[in-house]
């Protein structure tokens, strides 16, 4: 079971733990295919308003994509998480994809967040390709945390994204409660050193 969660430091509940895919079939990855995992397609759920960026709605008071996250210490007795780096666009050799939330309130409650990264069809279909799973749980003080999707082997696939962020453990037209959106440039390219 792979779990990441952000240290404490002597806080005492961890800020956001992300656990290993459900064995649910819908979240599940697709069977491998030879050396390289097969891609599974997925419906995109919609829905009734997208809502994603930086303003407020709902549960979350921000919802970015960004380079990393940290422990925000600023916050007494709360446990919140900022972002580092904050972007819309990342290259195909970014180390890794962060989508961190930010609560209006701590969550006096246990519960978690499911995050699907979806690479959307290029060409505009309501389906996508769906990459990674990620899991996170929030406990009582936690003012927000986040999902994430490491750079996989072969790199980003160039493309648009979209991450479904769903409440619990289903994925269905009720539990999404936003999206966060993001692109994937090629990979950062070498400064060539000036001739002597």
């Amino acid at each position: 079971m792979s779990i990441h969660a952000l240290p404490h430091r002597g806080y005492g509940l961890a800020l956001a733990a992300a656990l290993a895919l459900h064995a649910d079939p819908f979240l599940a990855p697709a069977p491998a295919a030879g050396p390289e995992k097969a891609l599974q397609i997925v419906p995109l759920v919609s829905p009734p308003m997208e809502k994603s960026g930086p303003q407020p709605h709902g549960l979350f008071r921000r919802v970015v994509t960004a380079h990393g996250a940290e422990i925000d210490d600023s916050r007494t007795s709360f446990h919140a998480i900022k972002p580092i780096g904050v972007s819309d666009t990342f290259t195909s050799d970014t180390p890794a994809v962060y989508v961190v939330v930010e609560f209006f309130q701590s969550t006096f409650d246990i519960f978690r967040l499911l995050g699907r990264f979806i690479l959307e069809d290029p060409d505009g279909k309501p389906v996508g390709t769906l990459l990674h799973t990620d899991k996170a749980q929030f406990e009582n003080e936690d003012m927000g945390g986040y999902l994430m999707m490491k750079r996989p082997p072969e790199g980003f696939p160039v493309g648009k994204y979209r991450i479904e962020i769903h409440y619990g453990e289903q994925v269905n037209d009720i539990s999404l409660l936003t999206l966060a959106r993001f692109k994937v440039a090629g990979p950062t390219k070498p400064v060539p050193s000036p001739a002597p």
